[in-house]
């Protein structure tokens, strides 16, 4: 059985903001607390390698488990395909629909379409794998509500969001132990 844990990044400032999220908001105070809270849950757990979005939101709650668990900059590997799902004419303003449409709307509204975020998270899910059958300890990967909830379901084997599980919201900074069945 191959596994790894996933941790949505702490809060940012577009989500203490309730805004969508572009790619700039950083960690609000809270959410570098979160962060720290986060990594001495995961003491335990033996992390050895970290993989994150690129994002800075993600990057830094990474950094900052790193450093709390005593691992080094070269332990933490930026894995482009990991960004959160670009949500086009929504990102940087008001949330207005329930949080489960964000997931399952295709291309409207300029959204990245599903087929597109599906076909790069398995580029990740294989590099995620890779990592976990070289890693001498577990892997830890750092992203995003949206594309957390698919890398997820992905790893369960499904292919298609008719498949998906129902949506849970992953609040900020809660780390889930995933294992990958496909």
């Amino acid at each position: 059985m191959i596994k790894f844990y996933f941790v949505r990044h702490g809060q940012s400032e577009a989500n203490a903001a309730r805004l969508i999220a572009d790619s700039t908001p950083k960690l609000t105070k809270l959410g570098r607390e979160q962060a720290i809270e986060t990594a001495n849950s995961l003491k335990d757990i033996k992390i050895t390698k970290i993989l994150t979005s690129p994002l800075i939101r993600a990057r830094q709650t990474a950094e900052i488990i790193a450093s709390e668990l005593g691992l080094h900059v070269g332990d933490i590997e930026v894995v482009d395909e990991l960004t959160e799902r670009s949500l086009g004419e929504c990102e940087g303003k008001p949330k207005d629909m329930e949080s489960e449409k964000y997931i399952t709307i295709d291309t409207e509204r300029g959204f990245e379409p599903q087929a597109t975020l599906i076909k790069r998270l398995l580029v990740a899910l294989e590099m995620i794998k890779k990592e976990c059958n070289d890693a001498s300890g577990n892997v830890l990967v750092v992203g995003h509500v949206t594309a957390g909830f698919y890398l997820q379901q992905l790893a369960k084997g499904y292919r298609k969001i008719t498949e998906f599980d129902e949506y849970y919201h992953m609040p900020n900074a809660v780390c889930k132990e995933v294992e990958i069945n496909d």
